[in-house]
């Protein structure tokens, strides 16, 4: 009786053992769950996954541990020391998981502890860049900011170790210890994102404080970020580097620098690859709770990966073919009291499971004009099929907000995955949208025409209730600029080649674009790319006849000229085509005039005047120009018939 009693108590986690506690025996634990401390939930090493580390392991939910796993461990085989077996491997370049490793395993206690060893140049480096974190109150405000609004936007962070990490980093420093140069950086990571979104009281709070502005306050940590983050090299990675590359990345677009943070990307995916992150390598003998950081992580890097390559036709960094990883399991943040309450990460998975459906569906294609008509109609029908499973939470119509009030992030989570869903729907439709009726290819081409518009109505609309909530403060998140961007400029194409009088829904589409217009106006002030992106947009339909005449910007333009006697230049109400097929000055003298917090100094408005649109391959347009491809617009003959009109 007393070895069966025994062998219970080796099955319970830590935690339970510790307390004395019966556990469920399953991870996380009912107790560490009550606790709302699931991240020091810990089993025993299994067996199974330390007989291969290049296998996958079975899903995690909701499994028992059995007696057989937890009494048959044995300590890892040692064939060399930790000093001269793995680094001789590494030195090669050997990824993990290669048959090699295998030979002559090293313990994961040393492999650990090698990842995080510091350099004595490193520690110089962290004593450099100490000077631009701010007083513990200020920075605790600051991280408190991040942990409860702005994490949620990704959830690339779990806060309750990062938490931990962070009051033992302060307790180092007060106490002169030697401080983590890769948590310092990941540290510096996360002040200078969160400051790019904070309310306007904490703003003030902070400027007062500091004697700066926010917007030099946020680049002074991201200097020392980058300053910290050259010291580490690719060989001796760890999760806190991919974290901090990743945050750099989100930085990066909320600063408009899209390409920069496309390369911040490739840089986070490699690191998390020299993990083993994409293939499960390297997890014989880890905690569940780190399993699931680590599938948490590659999911959010894949799918960042496969929406910069569909909407920015970029090329895949991580490899679309290998839909093989295994997903995050989200039972970090099961509560019993409540089943239907998802955890925080539930739409950056889902995201990730509609990118894994819909690869499956396009097969080898990698170009949407490379899709047939049966490929197209798969898209379209796996994305249906996947907004009839949403979980109530997240559903498009008549979604459960019973949660919403106690979890706020739901709203912005469940917004932002509407705008994914519908721009993924509408991205194997744009060549329909954006060439004449007269070149069809297929019989479908006026169907799926139709159907393109159809969905980029519902994608405005859609986006508006993103643009409503993150309005103003949060106004720098990519994706509010630019699905109204690119939607707005794909209706403005299937507008100007439209050859017939049967374009579906016309008024409407032309009110999406006015009010696609009014959005990116209120978005102008807070980046580049909000005031670039309004300025194109405007110029675009100052170009297009029809969409001036029924613009309620005309009618803007003329109270603002009103206003201004001495420069009042009204416009007839009707005037011929060869007059507004060419921006002029006359019709831009109605733009109001935009500042930016970050310094917009580039006059586009002069630029296309003398720069006409067919130009557009050398179009600059604050960085603009070198995410957004102008040729699927597909208007480059319609501008060089302009000019001879």
């Amino acid at each position: 009786m007393q070895g069966s009693k025994d062998i219970r108590a080796t099955t319970s986690c830590s935690e339970c053992q510790r307390r004395k506690q019966k556990c469920s025996r399953e991870w996380p634990c009912n107790h560490c769950q009550a606790r709302k401390v699931p991240h020091l939930c810990q089993f025993g090493q299994r067996k199974g996954w330390k007989e291969s580390s290049t296998e996958s392991p079975p899903e995690l939910r909701g499994q028992k541990r059995s007696n057989a796993d937890s009494n048959k461990e044995s300590p890892p085989f040692r064939y060399v020391s930790s000093e001269g077996g793995q680094d001789g491997l590494r030195a090669w370049g050997y990824m993990p998981g290669h048959v090699h490793f295998t030979l002559g395993r090293a313990s994961l206690e040393d492999s650990a502890s090698s990842a995080t060893q510091v350099r004595p140049q490193q520690s110089q480096e962290v004593e450099k860049v100490l000077y631009t974190i701010p007083t513990r109150t200020l920075t605790d405000a600051i991280i408190n900011h991040f942990l409860n609004h702005v994490n949620s936007r990704y959830n690339s962070i779990y806060a309750p170790t990062f938490t931990d990490q962070y009051v033992q980093w302060w307790f180092d420093r007060i106490n002169g210890s030697g401080l983590s140069p890769v948590f310092t950086c990941l540290l510096l990571r996360v002040c200078a994102y969160s400051v790019q979104y904070l309310t306007s009281e904490l703003r003030k709070t902070i400027e007062f404080e500091l004697a700066c502005n926010i917007q030099v306050l946020t680049e002074r940590f991201y200097r020392a970020a980058e300053q910290l983050s050259c010291t580490f090299t690719a060989s001796n990675t760890s999760l806190e580097r991919v974290q901090e590359l990743f945050l750099k990345g989100a930085w990066l677009k909320s600063d408009s620098q899209i390409v920069e943070s496309w390369h911040s990307l490739g840089s986070a995916i490699r690191e998390a690859q020299e993990l083993g992150l994409d293939r499960d390598v390297g997890i014989a003998g880890l905690s569940e709770f780190d399993i699931e950081i680590r599938r948490r992580l590659w999911t959010l890097l894949f799918i960042w990966d496969w929406q910069m390559s569909a909407w920015l036709g970029r090329p895949h960094l991580i490899d679309q073919k290998d839909t093989t990883f295994v997903f995050p399991n989200l039972r970090l943040e099961e509560s019993k009291s409540q089943p239907n309450l998802l955890s925080p990460f539930a739409h950056i998975a889902l995201q990730a499971h509609l990118a894994r459906r819909v690869a499956k569906q396009m097969g080898n294609v990698l170009n949407i004009v490379d899709l047939s008509t049966k490929d197209v109609l798969a898209v379209l029908a796996e994305c249906e099929t996947f907004i009839d499973e949403l979980p109530p939470v997240f559903r498009i119509d008549n979604p459960d907000t019973s949660l919403d009030e106690e979890h706020p992030y739901y709203v912005l989570q469940r917004r932002q995955l509407h705008v994914v869903i519908w721009m993924t729907m509408v991205d194997p439709l744009k060549p329909y949208l954006t060439r004449s009726p007269d070149q069809k290819a297929s019989s479908y081409d006026i169907k799926f025409r139709d159907r393109g518009i159809d969905l980029s109505l519902k994608l405005l609309k859609a986006a508006r209730l993103l643009f409503d909530h993150e309005f103003p403060i949060n106004s720098r998140f990519h994706l509010v600029i630019f699905c109204v961007f690119d939607t707005a400029t794909i209706l403005c194409s299937a507008i100007i080649h439209d050859t017939s009088d049967r374009f579906p829904h016309r008024e409407e589409v032309m009110g999406a674009v006015e009010t696609s217009l009014e959005m990116l106006h209120q978005l102008s002030p807070t980046s580049r790319i909000g005031a670039s992106s309004y300025k194109f947009l405007f110029n675009l339909v100052q170009a297009t006849p029809l969409l001036l005449r029924s613009s309620r910007s005309q009618k803007r333009q003329k109270t603002n000229c009103s206003k201004t006697p001495e420069t009042q230049l009204t416009p007839p109400s009707d005037p011929p085509a060869q007059t507004i097929l060419k921006p002029v000055n006359t019709m831009m003298d109605g733009i109001p005039e935009i500042s930016t917090t970050d310094d917009l100094s580039f006059d586009l408005d002069q630029f296309l005047l003398q720069n006409p649109f067919e130009n557009s391959n050398q179009l600059d347009i604050g960085g603009m120009e070198q995410i957004w491809d102008w040729d699927t617009l597909n208007l480059d003959a319609y501008f060089k018939q302009s000019e001879g009109v």
